[in-house]
Parts: C-alpha cells; structure tokens; sequence
C-alpha cells in the first residue's frame, strides 16, 4: 500500500492512499473484517484514517454502527436518497 499527503492544486490537503491487487484481493475475499487503520501522525495529519470494504453500503454501515454517536459525521450518496 502507497500512503502519502499533498497539497493539491485547490490549496486543500489531499491523502492518497494506492492499494494493491493484494490489498483488494482481501477486501473482496474478507468483506467486513479486513480493515486498513493508517496512524495520521505518519503523514502529519491530525487524523487516522481507516479503510475497510462490504458488500453493500448497508452492511458497511453495520461495521459501524457501534461506532456511531453524536458526533459522528455521515455523507449519504443522492443516489442512495432516492
């Protein structure tokens, strides 16, 4: 896996993260319990970020649904609302 930070051309941080066909390979062997946690402050970010894979956005949102609370942050897709 290629983790890595920039500085894009809009002035924002972007992360990039390259995964490898063995990295999918799991993802898609082990849907819900192969989870990639990167420690921010590798890349001099002031979060962690973590990657996972389900096979629908529904089953994924059971892989967190312990990890849900208040403050929790949630983009639901439009094609999702309709």
């Amino acid at each position: 896996m290629i983790k890595a930070t920039i500085d894009a051309p809009n002035g924002r941080k972007l992360l990039i993260l390259g995964l490898s066909f063995a990295n999918l390979d799991r993802f898609r062997a082990e849907p819900r319990d192969t989870m990639i946690k990167i420690d921010g402050k590798e890349l001099g970010l002031d979060i962690d970020v973590m990657i996972f894979s389900g096979e629908t956005e529904a089953l994924c949102a059971e892989v967190l649904e312990e990890s849900i609370g208040r403050a929790t942050k949630i983009l639901i897709s439009p094609r999702l609302k309709q």
